[in-house]
């Protein structure tokens, strides 16, 4: 075996890691805004989206793991779960920690969304923007920040991501003013 194999295992399930979480928040603005319509049916929608989330959530582990494993850099759990405690770059690491507490919190409350206050649930399931920005800082920086293939394919992601964005923001401020129009309209009109 080569004795870099699992510095490469890492470096190839963080890539995997951060996909599958940008598709979990992309298909989480599918589902919210309903830009597949009339070809969506939520309850898939939903289901999908939460079985992204825990995928996202495995393959993060899996790239954790395989950073304990590998003998090229060390990384212990020390390094993986507190923050600036890592000796090779601190900050992207830091970053990459950060974010995997974010989701640990965002899947949590996702499981128990039924026991939490509608907006307090919401609230946090907000912070997976922020969380994808903090995955893409700690990818960004890291060993295959030079890698044109890697910079390309994930400004694209990106790219795709910042758009549905958009538009989920774009369609809730349409429905905040459709709503404030309908409440300033007089009782009996309309």
């Amino acid at each position: 075996m080569n004795e870099h194999a699992f510095w490469y295992l890492s470096r190839a399930s963080g890539m995997v890691a951060w996909v599958i979480l940008a598709i979990t928040c992309l298909w989480g603005i599918l589902l919210i805004t309903r830009m597949l319509k009339p070809a969506d049916r939520p309850a898939w929608l939903l289901d999908l989206h939460r079985w992204l989330g825990v995928l996202s959530l495995v393959t993060t582990g899996a790239h954790m793991a395989a950073l304990v494993g590998d003998n090229y850099v060390h990384f212990g759990w020390r390094e993986l779960f507190v923050p600036q405690a890592s000796e090779w770059k601190p900050g992207p690491v830091t970053w990459g920690v950060l974010a995997f507490y974010v989701m640990v919190v965002v899947e949590f409350t996702s499981l128990v969304m039924k026991k939490l206050p509608k907006r307090l649930w919401h609230g946090i399931h907000l912070l997976s923007y922020p969380m994808f920005v903090m995955a893409s800082v700690h990818g960004f920086s890291g060993t295959d920040a030079g890698n044109k293939v890697f910079i390309l394919s994930a400004t694209a992601v990106i790219a795709i991501f910042a758009f549905t964005l958009l538009a989920r923001v774009l369609q809730g401020r349409a429905k905040q003013a459709q709503r404030a129009a309908n409440r300033a309209q007089p009782a009996g009109l309309g």
